[in-house]
C-alpha cells in the first residue's frame, strides 16, 4: 500500500485543480479517521486558504460539542507557519503539513510551537506513522485519539517519534510494570497533549497499572496515585472511554467503577448500546444501585434483534437494559415511575402462584368483583408461613386480579413490590442492583421462560465472571436453579 504522502503527491499532479483538491481532502480526511473512528470530520470548499479550515473536527453528542479546525500546509515550518499561528491561534488549531518534505528536527519551528502551545503543528507522514500502531488497549486508543482533539506543539520528526512509541510501547510496558518504559509515555503525554488529555490517559494507565497487579504508589506518573478514580474523573473520562473500539477486558472495567453510580451513567444523557457499555456496567453490578423500574413492552422495528441477547444503553438520562421486546427504565427515585400513564395487566392469582413460590412472599394486593384488599405478613418469615396459602387461594377465586405483590429477595434481607398495573419494579428501603429488579421483573411481570431467565443470568454476569447472584450475603440463584 502506498504511503499517505505518495497518495498526495499522486493526487496533487492531476490535470484538474478541483480533483487534487477533492482528493488530497479525501486521502487526509481518511487518515485522521484512522486516528480517531468516533470522530466527525466535515470538510470544507477550501484548500490551503489562508483563515478558512480545510476540515472541522466533532467530537461527542449533546448541545456542547468540541469542535477542532484543521488547516492543511504545504509546510509548517517556520517563518511560514508563524504568520499563521499569530492570526490563528485563538481557536487552537492544528496545521498539518502535506509536502512530505519535513525536516527530522525541529530547527526553529519547535520554539514557535512551544510559543502557541494549544496549536498542533505536525505532518500527514508523522499521523501515518502514529496511526498504523496497534490499538490493544484503551491507553493506545487514547493516545491515538488525543492527538487530533487535545495534541499540541510541534509534532514532526523526533518528537513524532516519541509520541509513536509512546503509543507501541505502553500496552506491553503497562503489562510489565516496566516503570522506566511507562514514565517515557507518560513523559511524551505532557509534552504533546494539553493538560486535559494527558491527565486522562494517566488516570487510565494508573487503573491499568493496578489491573496487572502493580502497586499504585509505585506508578511513575506525575500526578497524585490513587487506585480508584474519583466520581469527578469518572464523569469526565467514562464518555471518552467508552467511545473508544471494543475493550474486551473486565478486570480493566471492574478496577475503573470502584466509584461508580448510576448517576455516572444518567450523565451520559445518551449512549447508544456497545460492548463497552455493557462490559462498565456488568463489571460493576454490585455498586450500580436504583430505586425501581419502569418495564416496558417495546414495539420492534425491522432492525430490532429480537432473538439478540440483552444491552444496556442510556436514553433520556436513564440507564436502559433491553431484553428482547422487554425494555427497563432504570431510576434513582421511585417518584419518577408513581405516575405513570402506561398500563400493566394484572395477572390471575393461579397464573403466578408457581411463581411467587420462589421467593418469599411479604404481601399482596388483589381484587375482587366488588372488593380491593391487602394482605401483609404478620410474621418476619412472610405469608406463607403465617396463613394458609391454599385457603387464600380459593377465597381469590379465578376472578381475583393480582394488583401487587411485596416479595423477600432469596436468603436476603431485601423487599421488593412488584406493581402488575403499573408494569413497575420498585425497591422497599434500600436501593437495589438493576440486575436483581431486571429479573423480577422479567419473572414476574413478564413471565419469561426459564431459558430466557439463564440466558439472563449469563449476560450479567459476563459468561458467570462476575458472581453477582450471590452479593450482599444473599443466594438469589437458589431462584435461577428452580426455573
Amino acid at each position: 500500500m502506498q504511503t499517505i504522502d505518495a497518495q498526495i503527491q499522486n493526487a496533487l499532479h492531476q490535470a484538474s485543480p478541483e480533483a487534487a483538491m477533492r482528493d488530497v481532502k479525501h486521502v487526509v480526511a481518511r487518515e485522521l479517521q484512522s486516528l480517531d473512528p468516533k470522530t466527525e470530520i466535515k470538510a470544507t470548499d477550501y484548500f490551503n486558504h489562508t483563515f478558512i479550515p480545510d476540515f472541522v473536527l466533532t467530537w461527542g453528542s449533546g448541545g456542547q460539542r468540541p469542535t477542532r479546525d484543521i488547516y492543511l500546509r504545504f509546510s509548517v515550518d517556520a517563518p511560514l507557519i508563524q504568520r499563521d499561528l499569530k492570526s490563528l491561534h485563538d481557536e487552537s488549531p492544528a496545521f498539518i503539513a502535506i509536502s512530505g518534505g519535513e525536516r527530522h528536527s525541529g530547527g526553529d519551528s519547535e520554539p514557535v510551537g512551544y510559543e502557541y502551545d494549544d496549536c498542533l503543528l505536525s505532518s500527514t507522514a508523522a499521523l501515518e506513522s502514529i496511526s498504523r500502531e496497534d490499538s490493544r488497549t484503551p491507553v493506545t486508543q487514547m493516545l491515538k485519539a488525543s492527538l487530533l482533539q487535545g495534541g499540541k506543539g510541534y509534532l514532526v520528526g523526533d518528537s513524532a517519534a516519541e509520541v509513536q512509541r509512546a503509543v507501541s510501547h505502553a500496552d506491553a510496558a503497562l503489562s510489565r510494570l516496566d516503570e522506566s518504559q511507562v514514565s517515557a509515555s507518560v513523559r511524551a503525554m505532557n509534552d504533546y497533549l494539553s493538560p486535559a488529555f494527558s491527565s486522562r490517559i494517566e488516570r487510565v494507565m494508573q487503573v491499568m497499572w493496578v489491573s496487572q497487579g502493580g502497586d499504585a504508589e509505585r506508578f511513575p506518573g506525575t500526578h497524585e496515585t490513587v487506585a480508584a478514580l474519583s466520581s469527578g474523573e469518572l464523569t469526565q473520562i467514562l464518555p471518552f472511554l467508552l467511545s473508544l473500539e471494543d475493550v474486551a477486558n473486565n478486570d480493566f472495567w471492574r478496577n475503573l467503577g470502584e466509584n461508580l453510580a448510576i448517576g455516572h451513567l444518567q450523565e451520559l444523557e445518551h449512549w447508544q448500546r456497545s460492548m463497552n457499555l455493557d462490559l462498565l456496567v456488568n463489571a460493576n453490578l454490585d455498586r450500580i444501585s436504583a430505586r425501581g423500574a419502569a418495564v416496558d413492552q417495546i414495539q420492534p422495528d425491522l432492525f430490532d434483534e429480537l432473538d439478540g441477547p440483552p444491552y444496556w444503553e442510556v436514553a433520556d438520562s436513564h440507564l436502559h437494559l433491553r431484553c428482547g421486546e422487554v425494555d427497563f427504565k432504570f431510576v434513582d427515585d421511585r417518584r419518577k415511575i408513581s405516575h405513570r400513564t402506561e398500563m400493566g395487566i394484572a395477572p390471575r392469582w393461579f397464573e403466578i402462584e408457581h411463581r411467587l413460590d420462589r421467593y418469599g412472599i411479604e404481601g399482596i394486593e388483589f381484587t375482587s368483583p366488588g372488593s380491593k384488599t391487602r394482605i401483609r405478613s404478620s410474621t418476619t418469615e412472610g405469608l406463607p408461613e403465617s396463613m394458609d396459602m391454599q385457603a387464600l387461594s380459593e377465597a381469590l377465586g379465578e376472578l381475583a386480579r393480582v394488583m401487587a405483590v411485596e416479595l423477600r429477595w432469596p436468603r436476603s434481607r431485601h423487599n421488593i413490590e412488584i406493581d402488575f398495573d403499573g408494569s413497575t419494579v420498585e425497591s422497599v428501603g434500600a436501593a437495589l442492583s438493576p440486575h436483581i429488579l431486571a429479573y423480577v421483573g422479567l419473572d414476574l411481570l413478564r413471565q419469561a421462560s426459564p431459558a430466557m431467565l439463564r440466558e439472563f443470568q449469563r449476560f450479567v454476569t459476563a459468561g458467570e465472571q462476575f458472581p453477582w447472584w450471590n452479593d450482599k450475603g444473599g443466594r438469589p440463584g437458589a431462584v435461577l436453579e428452580q426455573s
